[in-house]
């Protein structure tokens, strides 16, 4: 990994609303909509967030019918994949994290035609 671009990856780690996102899509991926549900936040700071994160590389993004799903971007060297691993396992102890799990475990996914599906939450 290039100095410049751990330190863009860096800089995008250094927002509350970054790292939780982070966290949550250690889990499980995810769309604005749930992400805003489960964070409190408006669509638009959200998908502004994402961008950013998008941008350095640090989560994937996947069309769906109107949909847009995010999901942590696998790492494609060891000193991205250091970095991620010390966001969602040395911060998966803050009480924000804990409460933004219970919240994720809550949330009921639906398709556009109501039907339910199976999202299991990945144990880190």
């Amino acid at each position: 990994m290039r100095i410049k671009k751990a330190r863009q990856m860096l800089k995008s780690f250094a927002d509350d609303t970054r790292l939780r996102v982070i966290n949550l899509l250690s889990k499980r991926r995810l769309n604005v909509t749930e992400l805003c549900e489960i964070l409190g936040a408006s669509q638009s700071s959200l998908s502004k967030h994402l961008a950013r994160l998008r941008l350095t590389g640090v989560v994937n993004d996947q069309r769906e019918g109107l949909n847009v799903y995010y999901s942590l971007r696998i790492p494609d060297d060891k000193a991205h994949k250091e970095l991620i691993d010390a966001i969602t396992g040395g911060l998966s102890e803050l009480e924000a994290f804990k409460r933004d799990f219970e919240k994720l475990k809550g949330l009921k996914k639906t398709r556009v035609n109501g039907e339910k599906l199976n999202m299991e939450v990945r144990n880190v």
